[in-house]
């Protein structure tokens, strides 16, 4: 038999945050420097200077230098430059999934689990409304280690005092969902405040 969901586990970034926003912002900033769609956010976002970063192992200042930040900023409008702090200093925060969360709140243990730099516990600082809704943050950049890796799952799990198979993540990655599904962590793929309220409640949960 199952066991009973305790704990709901949530991404931040694309699931708290509006990811489209940035989306297509990088994909303006493609074009405007000449350069083949995806290619900043593939440079922000993926290979070794970020996956370094986001565990922790260089700083922002070094992330930035190495992915030549400072060479596109020069041909850019001023406001990329907040990327240099992270993505999280530039999307939008998505009111309807703070109101799920409102939701879900005093229900189940929540906590967020995150791949980040040091922006996202800027912003939790910033929005103190929304880091009392979570018992447990864990952010890559702190921990030093990120999504997939099971090991985060298994912290994540670990803090909130439950087996992971009484928690449920929600990530827009399947590659984390599925990650987690083969820990034994039940999860959802996460498309939209609606569609997760649909698959909550589909669950039973809501």
């Amino acid at each position: 038999m199952a066991e009973a969901i305790q704990a709901i586990v949530f991404d931040f970034g694309g699931v708290f945050t509006r990811a489209e926003v940035s989306e297509r912002a990088l994909q303006a900033y493609d074009r405007q420097l000449g350069l083949p769609a995806g290619t900043l956010r593939a440079a922000l976002h993926s290979g070794e200077p970020w996956e370094l970063a986001s565990t922790g192992q260089i700083t922002r200042d070094e992330y930035w230098a190495q992915i030549g930040g400072a060479a596109y900023a020069e041909r850019l409008p001023d406001e990329f430059k907040r990327y240099r702090q992270g993505v999280f200093h530039v999307e939008p925060i998505e009111p309807a999934m703070v109101q799920l969360a409102q939701r879900l709140h005093g229900v189940y243990k929540l906590a967020l689990c995150s791949n980040a730099l040091h922006d996202l516990p800027e912003v939790l600082v910033e929005r103190p409304d929304i880091r009392e809704l979570f018992d447990v943050v864990v952010v890559s950049v702190l921990v030093g280690v990120r999504k997939p890796d099971p090991a985060i799952f298994t912290l994540t799990a670990e803090r909130l005092g439950l087996p992971v198979s009484a928690c449920l993540l929600v990530d827009d990655k399947p590659r984390n969902t599925a990650a987690a599904e083969a820990l034994g962590m039940p999860a959802i793929v996460f498309e939209s405040a609606a569609q997760l309220t649909r698959a909550l409640e589909e669950r039973g949960l809501l």
